[in-house]
C-alpha cells in the first residue's frame, strides 16, 4: 500500500504555501506550551519500536494512548500537563504479552466504569486473528475478561486484522476490520458480550463478513447510532472506477444489512475521479448526518457527508464531497473528530518541509470549507523527531484543546509521540485585533479593492483566497499606506484576505466582491 505518486504542479504550489512557518493569526492550531515540552511529549517503552496508534481522553482529562511495543500491546497514561501518570500500570506504562506474536493495539475505548478496552490483532501475516484486551482503570489486566484478559478470534483461515472498535450502550463490544477470504479481503465485524464471549445474537455466531468489491474491502472505523444501528466506513475496490473508493455500510442491531440505507445497506463514493480514495474515520453529527474522512493516493485530504438514508448531503462541500491538496507525497492514517461548534478536524501526517513526514491537523467549517483561522491556511503541521512523524489518532478535550497521538522516529526506531494544540472552538471566522488600523474595502463602481493603513506598509504581502481556501491572487513587496487592486483579480462572492509584513501576520478578514 505504501506507494509513491508524482504530485501535480498545483499540488507542489499548495505545498509551498504550507512551508510557511505554522503561525496562526489566532491561537487555534498553535502548540499548547502548557503540555509537555512546548506542546510535545515523546515516550520510549523499550529498545525497539514503540507505536502510539490510538488516543482516548478520560473524563478527568487524563490521556490514554494505546499501541504496541515490540511484540507486546502497550499503554501509556498521561496527566493533563503531559507528564506520565505514575499511578497507572508500572510507573505510567503497560506492556502486555497477550500470548501471540506481533500484537498490535489498533484502537481503544473507555467503559463507563473506567476500564480500557484495546482492539487489534496478533499473529503472523498470513494468520493474524482479531484480539480484544481489557484493562482495569489502573492499567492492570482485567482477568475477568476473556482468557486472562484477552480474547483472540479467527474469522476465516487467512489473515484477519481488527482495525477499529466501538462500544454499545449495553456494554457489548464491536470490532471491525477485514478478513482474507483466500483471494482478497472482505469486511469483518465481530460483536462480543461484555465478558468477552462472542455474542450469538449477532448473525448467530457473533461474526459478520461482507463482500462489496471484487478485489479487497476493509473496515477502518465504526460508530453506533443512537438507535443502535451500526455504521462502518472504510474502502473497497470498485470495478466501475478500477480504483478504491470510500465505502459506508449500515447494519441493523442483529448484524443484518440495513436495506433503508444506500443500496441494500451499502454505498460507495468516489471523491477524486480515477483515483484511490481511502475512507479512514467516521463520525455521527448531532443531527444524525454521517461524516467520513480519509485521503487519496495522490495526496488529497478527503471528506464526505451523508444524510441519514445514505444519500450525499448536497449542502456540504461540492455535492457532499470535499478534497483538499494536503501533502506532496503519499499519505495515510487520518483520524476525524467533531468539535462542539460543528467544525471538523482531520489528523494525520504530511511530507511538507523535507523528505520526512510531520504531524498534521486540518480544520474545516461545518459546511466543508477549510477553516482559514486554524493553523496556517487551515492546516497545522508539526515536526517532532529527526525522522518520520506519523500521527494516527485525534481527540478533543473538554476545553476544546486538540490531542494527537502517533509515533516519531529518533534515528534508530520509533517512539510514541503526543502533541496538543490550542483551540478556542470559535463559532465563526473572526478577525484579530488590527494593530495598524488596516481597512479593506471593495468599491464596485471603480472596480477596485482598497487596502489602507494608518501607518506605512513595509514589504508587506497580501494574499486573497476564495471560499474554498484556494489562493487566487497574491501581491508582494507592498509599501505605502494605500494599495489598490483590480477586483478582476478576485472571484465574485465571498473571499478572504491575509496580510503579513516581513512574515508577521497583521490581519485576516473576509471580503465580498461584486463584479
Amino acid at each position: 500500500m505504501n506507494k509513491i505518486s508524482t504530485p501535480s504542479p498545483a499540488l507542489f504550489f499548495f505545498c509551498a504555501l504550507l512551508l510557511v512557518s505554522t503561525i496562526a493569526t489566532a491561537q487555534d492550531g498553535m502548540l499548547d506550551s502548557t503540555f509537555g515540552k512546548n506542546g510535545i511529549v515523546i515516550s520510549s517503552l523499550g529498545t525497539g519500536n514503540d507505536f502510539g496508534n490510538t488516543v482516548v481522553l478520560q473524563p478527568d482529562g487524563k490521556i490514554v494512548v494505546a499501541g504496541n511495543s515490540g511484540n507486546n500491546l502497550a499503554l501509556i497514561r498521561y496527566l493533563i500537563n503531559g507528564s506520565i501518570d505514575p499511578t497507572f500500570g508500572s510507573t505510567g506504562t503497560v506492556s502486555t504479552n497477550i500470548g501471540c506474536a506481533n500484537a498490535i493495539g489498533s484502537s481503544c475505548i473507555l467503559q463507563l466504569d473506567g476500564k480500557i478496552i484495546v482492539g487489534g490483532y496478533c499473529g503472523i501475516f498470513s494468520n493474524y486473528d482479531f484480539t480484544v484486551t481489557r484493562y482495569n482503570s489502573n492499567g492492570l489486566i482485567d482477568n475477568m475478561f476473556g482468557s486472562s484478559g484477552t480474547v483472540r478470534t479467527p474469522i476465516l483461515s487467512g489473515g484477519d486484522q481488527g482495525t477499529s472498535i466501538a462500544l454499545q450502550p449495553n456494554g457489548k463490544i464491536l470490532v471491525g476490520g477485514f478478513t482474507d477470504n483466500g483471494s482478497n479481503s472482505d469486511l469483518a465485524l465481530v460483536r462480543y458480550n461484555s465478558d468477552g464471549t462472542l455474542d450469538t445474537s449477532f448473525d448467530s455466531d457473533g461474526i459478520v463478513t461482507t463482500s462489496v468489491g471484487p478485489a479487497g474491502d476493509m473496515i477502518r472505523s465504526i460508530v453506533v447510532q443512537s438507535d443502535g444501528k451500526i455504521v462502518v466506513a472504510g474502502f473497497s475496490y470498485t470495478s466501475a472506477s478500477f480504483s478504491y473508493d470510500f465505502v459506508v455500510l449500515r447494519y441493523n442491531t442483529n448484524g443484518s444489512l440495513d436495506n433503508t440505507f444506500g443500496s441494500g445497506g451499502i454505498l460507495t463514493t468516489a471523491i477524486v475521479s480515477n483515483n484511490n480514495d481511502y475512507g479512514e474515520s467516521i463520525a455521527i453529527q448531532p443531527d444524525g448526518k454521517i461524516l467520513v474522512g480519509g485521503y487519496s493516493y495522490t495526496g488529497f485530504l478527503l471528506l464526505s457527508r451523508y444524510e441519514t438514508d445514505g444519500s450525499l448531503d448536497k449542502t456540504f462541500g461540492t455535492g457532499g464531497k470535499v478534497s483538499t491538496p494536503y501533502g506532496c507525497v503519499y499519505q495515510n492514517d487520518y483520524s476525524l473528530a467533531l468539535q462542539k461548534d460543528g467544525k471538523i478536524l482531520l489528523g494525520g501526517f504530511s511530507t511538507l518541509r523535507n523528505t520526512n513526514s510531520d504531524f498534521a491537523v486540518a480544520r474545516y467549517n461545518a459546511n466543508g470549507i477549510i477553516d482559514l483561522t486554524f493553523g496556517d491556511q487551515g492546516i497545522a503541521t508539526t515536526p517532532i523527531g529527526i525522522g518520520d512523524d506519523i500521527a494516527t489518532s485525534i481527540a478533543i478535550a473538554s476545553d476544546g484543546k486538540i490531542v494527537v497521538a502517533g509515533r516519531t522516529h529518533n534515528g534508530s526506531n520509533f517512539d510514541i509521540a503526543v502533541v496538543r494544540y490550542n483551540s478556542t472552538n470559535p463559532s465563526s471566522i473572526s478577525s484579530p485585533i488590527d494593530p495598524k488600523g488596516i481597512e479593506i474595502h471593495h468599491n464596485p463602481l471603480s472596480n477596485q479593492i482598497e487596502v489602507s493603513s494608518d501607518t506605512y506598509f513595509n514589504e508587506a504581502t497580501i494574499i486573497f483566497y476564495n471560499y474554498l481556501g484556494q489562493s487566487v491572487y497574491e501581491m508582494n513587496n507592498v509599501n505605502g499606506q494605500l494599495v489598490t487592486i483590480s477586483s478582476d483579480n478576485v472571484p465574485h462572492g465571498l473571499n478572504f484576505v491575509r496580510l503579513t509584513e516581513n512574515g508577521v501576520p497583521l490581519i485576516f478578514d473576509k471580503i465580498v466582491v461584486v463584479h
